[in-house]
């Protein structure tokens, strides 16, 4: 497992492995021991950055990996389910657009 380091609007840092990811709900969660909790959960809204360091993220990358960042994938990932309509956990993709959405284009490969 690869550890994310998330910084928050606020100024904090966390940091640990991607428990869950869910951009269609807007939000994510890591395993780490900050504030005293094993599960930390996270809207992207209140993200400034969400980085995992040393990824393959595609079949190019360098054998040591490169960064991925994990709010671009978010967003990919709401662009191809608003496409082609998607559904998880039984609900539809959202239609509208999250506000941190803007900022971000999804990696051409």
């Amino acid at each position: 497992m690869h550890t994310t380091i998330v910084k928050t609007k606020c100024g904090k840092t966390y940091s640990g492995a991607i428990c869950y990811f869910r951009p269609a709900f807007n939000w994510f969660s890591i395993w780490c021991n900050e504030d005293n909790c094993n599960v930390k959960k996270f809207y992207f809204d209140e993200c400034e950055s969400v980085i995992t360091p040393h990824e393959r993220i595609h079949i190019y990358s360098p054998l040591d990996g490169e960064e991925q960042d994990e709010m671009l994938r978010a967003k990919s990932n709401l662009d191809a389910g608003r496409k082609y309509g998607w559904k998880e956990e039984g609900v539809d993709y959202p239609k509208e657009k999250f506000e941190w959405e803007e900022k971000y284009e999804p990696q051409k490969i």
